[in-house]
């Protein structure tokens, strides 16, 4: 049987360690909610900014590929096209990764 004070050392590890990670995850989470919630929505606007300027500049490559450069006569309506392309595919993607019943 172990003794009353080896069981009260044995036990002091345990409840520093205990306290130690309680202490850490509320740090964090304190730390969470200060410093990196209010910087989410912002993240996400620089995010969709530069998602819409990488498909721009897509659009312009495959109109300049297929020689209709930004003042040929039928650039405006290749990027038209473009974009209801994408718009398809991305319908078509959506529509593929939803549950189905």
């Amino acid at each position: 049987m172990i003794s009353k004070s080896t069981w009260t050392i044995s036990r002091n590890p345990y409840d520093a360690v205990h306290m130690v990670l309680w202490a850490s995850l509320t740090a964090f989470v304190l730390y969470f909610i200060g410093f990196v919630m209010p910087k989410i929505p912002a993240a996400r606007a620089r995010a969709e900014a530069l998602r819409v300027h990488e498909i721009l500049a897509e659009n312009e490559f495959y109109c300049r590929k297929l020689g209709m450069g930004t003042r040929a006569p039928g650039h405006d309506q290749c990027i038209l096209d473009l974009q209801a392309f994408r718009a398809m595919a991305e319908k078509r993607v959506l529509e593929e990764t939803e549950p189905g019943f």
